[in-house]
């Protein structure tokens, strides 16, 4: 044992170094980090400061189109300490930079200043500072030589003068118990008479002494009562043969238990969803026959309430109870929610008597009760329940057991029933979302008009038929965008289908077929109902006043190319005369129509006026 101690204390040793090393190595890090956050705090804030002093310098030497001024400012805070990177750059695009764009491992990525330059007060130009590390680390390395040579000091003497009071302390009084415990021999039957450890020692290790002490006269008289006690042990092995009927009664019944059981599972494992009901009440027969109860339920546990799933009562007269509230039975549904398995042998003996369950279980004649849950995880599906109305069950952890297995036999056919149920939901969604689909497949998803698939099918339907095929652009759309963002010019797509498909004839068809150009289909109209629809589509555009800065209208508005089907032979034939015409319509100056390859009248009109 006392190479056991030696072997402590290298170990102690070993941990004390290692965590006050460790210590040590932490306090650095913590202290490296702050001075370099706070490094590169100062240095931002003194360029900072600079910087904001010479602004207006810049502002105004931009404003004059000073070059060299705006050389030299720039050039003066590249110079600042720890500034890698300087570049100021105007809205007009012109860029004075100053210094290196360092690398990754020289550039501090996450001390970078920007500043924008006002002139009255609107900005002008913006002023951006890169810091370098490589001024911050020179700094923080000087720093570090002091602290890591303190603090190596500091765990040299704490690690030494801790060794020093283990050693004094704790390692000689060690081997003092080793000493002691090498000494005890129980099996010669020596005594130790004379006391080990003295009593003025008040401390834990010379409590841990008079323990050993005290520990080795217990050891002692343990000893004797160990012997007495395999005498009575000899007594109770030729009393164990008078049980064995006893068991082998209880093992007979065990078996019927689970041969009923494997029976059950079987039965489940086959039934449908439709027979589960007839598999239950039979179920239930069995199960009060094998357990001598007068009553067994199987409950189901649904938004709160419980139904009767199936009831066997040993009296023909005896009904189930009428539909329970769970959340009436608050005690219940805590134990359950503790513990799967509930024995009540005797219900006078709950806490409570004036609980809910209590009356509850008198109101129905309920003596005793024992209750098993139907589990999902933690969520509770049901319970399976047997019951006396006249003594207690005589309960047993053998009935126990057989009741959980029962339990479980019923779960995996709750289970089975409930993913029946959701396979033929997410049938029914699937469904849903295969309708869907398809609406989508056929619809532009911006704007909610017909895609190009079911225009081209109408188009070819028409040209058999006969009737009118018109195209729109909208004039200067990327100029649109460009100005005023493609999320505006979104906008503008839906407003303007909004806006024709109210003007259209009802068996008119209005599809996007591209990003700002639309296409209607309408039946046989004349020249003139043409035209007149096709003023009616510019003129409603134009009356909606949307705001365009990139068109030379100062407005949005269309340009339309319209043909008859009458000459067209196909589909390629009746687009390309159609985009023919809207050609022509954009080369005469854009917000008018052409028809026929000819510009309408009153829409010229309209749009030189």
């Amino acid at each position: 044992m006392s190479s056991g101690v030696h072997s402590i204390s290298r170990k102690v040793t070993g941990m004390i170094i290692g965590v006050s090393t460790l210590l040590a190595l932490v306090t650095m890090l913590i202290q490296f980090v702050w001075n370099y956050l706070g490094a590169v705090d100062n240095a931002k804030a003194e360029i900072r400061g600079y910087s904001e002093l010479i602004l207006p310098s810049i502002a105004q030497a931009l404003w004059d189109a000073d070059r060299p001024l705006l050389n030299d400012l720039v050039l003066a805070v590249s110079r600042l300490p720890a500034v890698s990177f300087v570049e100021l750059a105007s809205l007009d695009g012109f860029t004075v930079r100053s210094g290196h764009a360092a690398s990754s491992a020289q550039t501090n990525p996450n001390a970078g200043i920007e500043m924008p330059v006002l002139f009255e007060p609107q900005p002008i130009a913006r002023l951006r500072v890169v810091l370098s590390n490589s001024e911050i680390y020179r700094m923080l390395w000087q720093q570090m030589v002091f602290l890591v040579l303190g603090n190596g000091i500091k765990t040299l003497v704490m690690a030494f003068v801790i060794l020093s009071l283990l050693k004094h302390l704790v390692i000689r009084r060690l081997a003092r118990l080793s000493a002691f415990a090498n000494t005890v021999r129980l099996a010669n039957g020596e005594r130790i008479n004379k006391p080990f450890w003295p009593a003025n020692e008040q401390d834990e290790i010379g409590s841990v002494g008079r323990a050993l002490e005290a520990m080795y006269h217990r050891l002692r008289s343990d000893l004797a009562l160990i012997r007495l006690q395999q005498r009575q042990l000899a007594r109770r092995g030729r009393a164990l043969s008078h049980t064995v009927a006893a068991q082998d009664s209880q093992l007979t019944w065990l078996a019927s238990a689970n041969s009923l059981l494997a029976q059950v599972s079987l039965q489940f494992l086959a039934a449908s969803s439709a027979d589960a009901s007839e598999e239950l009440n039979h179920f239930t027969r069995e199960l009060g026959a094998l357990l001598g109860v007068e009553r067994v339920s199987v409950l189901e546990f649904q938004q709160g309430k419980a139904r009767y799933r199936s009831f066997w009562s040993s009296n023909d007269s005896d009904t189930p109870a009428s539909e329970l509230v769970i959340d009436n039975l608050p005690l219940l549904k805590q134990k359950f929610g503790q513990s799967h398995t509930l024995v009540i042998e005797d219900i006078e003996n709950l806490k409570d008597p004036s609980s809910l369950e209590y009356r509850y279980m008198k109101q129905v004649g309920i003596v005793s009760v024992a209750g098993f849950a139907i589990a999902d995880g933690d969520t509770l599906l049901g319970v399976l329940s047997v019951a006396n109305r006249q003594g207690p069950l005589n309960w047993s952890p053998e009935k126990t057991h057989i009741l959980t297995q029962f339990a479980s036999a019923l779960n995996e056919l709750w289970l089975r029933e409930r993913h029946e149920a959701r396979m033929f939901e997410l049938q029914q969604e699937l469904l849903r979302a295969n309708m869907h689909l398809a609406r989508e497949a056929v619809t532009d998803p911006l704007t909610g008009l017909t895609n190009r698939r079911p225009f081209t099918e109408r188009l070819s339907t028409q040209l058999e038929q006969g009737g009118v095929l018109l195209m729109a652009d909208v004039d200067f759309f990327k100029g649109y965008n460009d100005t005023y963002g493609h999320v505006a010019g979104d906008d503008v797509l839906k407003k303007l289908a909004q806006a024709l498909q109210t003007l259209l004839p009802d068996d008119a068809l209005l599809a996007r077929i591209g990003g700002e150009e639309f296409a209607l289909i309408a039946p046989v109209m004349s020249e003139s109902e043409l035209e007149a629809l096709c003023d009616r589509l510019l003129q409603y555009v134009r009356n909606l006043g949307i705001e365009h800065r990139g068109s030379h209208f100062g407005i949005v508005t269309l340009s339309l190319g319209a043909i008859t089907l009458d000459d067209s032979c196909n589909i390629r034939d009746a687009l390309s005369q159609a985009d023919a015409s809207l050609y022509r319509a954009k080369q005469l100056g854009r917000n008018l129509a052409v028809i026929n390859g000819d510009v309408s009248p009153k829409a010229r009109l309209i749009s030189s006026s």
